[in-house]
């Protein structure tokens, strides 16, 4: 994970979970920062390995808009770990651990990629859907993948420049990258990437909450500004701000976690009736996309071409 101190104690959450999980793993978990991180003592066990503080000079000159500069170290941590692991498994911090064989992800079949990653939600419905940044670039359509989860092969990924034409795209044309560093690496591998079941990154879209659960979700993305921690309008289940609010409390003293508002989702009749007709109207289309999976530790071919990048 790469976070700020700021996040720091969301990757840590995250660190706890996937320990749990994992009693007698075989991985390391490390924490990239561009600051030296400060980890309370209490997590001693979980074994944590610090990386940084990252001072790139390339890195450092990126623009620091709505989202931390810490995100954009993703594309440093193959160069950085390359000597020391023949696989990386990449993590937003802004996710949820539910399950999962997180050693057999290390080994899932990457097809002479440089990553694999599940499919971004705008298209699970419709695959075929174009996005921004290939319909700017006159690419058509293109499978298009979320960046929170990615399993990397660092060498791979060092030897096919994939950083560097990432910052290439972003200097010479800004405003292809309206998702950060998520629309640079779609552009830079151009759809060439192995793709994995939406269970290892079920992102949480206000849509379709309603398939959360028949899905089973190994690894839950809270995508959005709204997170469990700062919704005000009680749109997350409970279950998940509790866990927030009893890690927070207990760890971290001070941290701002929001109590549970009088108003939620479930009190709301105009709202819980609008999530119900959503649910109904993308059931068939979420199934089929859902059933080309079954199989949660097997790949599915998503590049377009023989080729690796434009």
């Amino acid at each position: 994970m790469c976070v700020d101190q700021t996040f720091a104690p969301f990757a840590i959450f995250l660190a706890s979970q996937i320990n749990r999980l994992c009693p007698a793993r075989d991985f390391d978990i490390c924490l990239v920062s561009d600051a030296q991180l400060v980890v309370p003592p209490a997590f001693d066990g979980l074994h944590l390995r610090l990386i940084g503080p990252v001072q790139d000079p390339a890195y450092l000159a990126l623009e620091n808009r709505e989202l931390p500069r810490s995100t954009y170290l993703r594309l440093w941590i193959p160069h950085l770990l390359n000597q020391d692991y023949d696989r990386l498994i990449y993590l937003d911090a802004d996710m949820f651990a539910e399950g999962g064989d997180w050693s057999a992800l290390f080994e899932v079949d990457l097809q002479g990629h440089a990553l694999a990653a599940v499919r971004d939600v705008q298209q699970w419905r419709e695959p075929e859907r174009k996005v921004f940044e290939f319909e700017a670039t006159r690419r058509g359509s293109r499978p298009y993948f979320n960046s929170g989860l990615m399993v990397i092969d660092p060498a791979i990924f060092v030897a096919r420049d994939v950083r560097d034409r990432c910052l290439a795209l972003g200097n010479a044309q800004p405003e292809l990258a309206v998702h950060h560093d998520q629309s640079l690496l779609n552009l830079a591998v151009d759809g060439a990437w192995a793709e994995l079941s939406p269970v290892w990154n079920w992102q949480w879209p206000l849509k379709h909450p309603m398939f959360t659960d028949w899905a089973a979700p190994n690894l839950i993305h809270f995508i959005g500004h709204l997170k469990p921690w700062n919704d005000k309008r009680g749109l997350y289940p409970q279950r998940f701000r509790h866990a927030y609010s009893s890690f927070m409390s207990q760890h971290f003293a001070g941290f701002p976690v929001m109590t549970v508002p009088e108003a939620s989702l479930l009190r709301s009749g105009p709202r819980t009736l609008r999530m119900v007709v959503q649910f109904l109207a993308r059931r068939a289309a979420l199934l089929r996309y859902l059933d080309r999976f079954p199989d949660p530790l097997a790949t599915a071919r998503s590049d377009l071409r023989s080729q690796e990048g434009p």
